[in-house]
């Protein structure tokens, strides 16, 4: 099954000197308040203090669900595609600047650097 959607707010986020990093494809803003989301979102975290790889979670627009392995991911300059166990995919397209999207580059390639391909 496949969840694709196209993100407005895209966000790269890091914490305690770089040992978590998330990167979170959003519909809505922010400030949104979560206990009413009715529109999709993912968010890919790594948190570098313990031994696992990165972990993806979503909400397809009516119910949250998570902690699905990822398989790879491709990256591409307008979208970003995520091959998830669990008969799984994510297909996010998303506009940004080429600075943000160099970030955006920066960060998954240290999230998921043997499981990502880019295009760009």
């Amino acid at each position: 099954m496949t969840l694709a959607f196209e993100a407005k707010f895209v966000d790269c986020r890091d914490a305690i000197g770089d040992e978590i990093l998330q990167v979170s494809f959003d519909t809505v803003p922010a400030s949104h308040d979560e206990v009413e989301r009715c529109r999709p979102y993912a968010l890919i975290s790594r948190n570098f203090e313990f031994p696992v790889s990165a972990t993806v979670e979503w909400h397809d627009g009516q119910h949250y669900d998570g902690s699905a392995d990822i398989r790879s991911v491709i990256l591409q300059r307008d979208r970003v595609f995520l091959k998830l166990d669990r008969d799984r995919e994510l297909e996010v397209t998303f506009r940004l600047s080429d600075k943000k999207f160099e970030k955006l580059k920066s960060f998954m390639t240290k999230m998921i650097d043997d499981r990502l391909y880019s295009t760009e």
